[in-house]
């Protein structure tokens, strides 16, 4: 059985986003790279882009989210 868009969105945000100061306050820059780099991954599963759970906008919502919430600016910083 495929697995489903919205497994899938969740289990690869919380294996794909981690802290990354590079980025720096960069957020929106990250977040359009970040969901571009999931839809591929997607698209390779063999799950159907036009799902509504690969959105854009809900995608947009959620990786900006794991990103705030993992963001640290120091170099391997936890952000508890």
């Amino acid at each position: 059985m495929a697995e489903s868009a919205s497994s899938f969105m969740r289990d690869w945000i919380s294996e794909n986003i981690h802290n990354d100061p590079t980025w720096g306050d960069r957020i929106g820059e990250r977040t359009a790279a970040e969901i571009v780099k999931l839809k591929a991954d997607a698209r390779t599963a063999g799950l159907d882009l036009s799902d509504p759970e690969l959105d854009d906008d809900l995608l947009h919502d959620e990786v900006w989210a794991a990103i705030e919430n993992v963001y640290d600016p120091e170099v391997g910083g936890i952000k508890d």
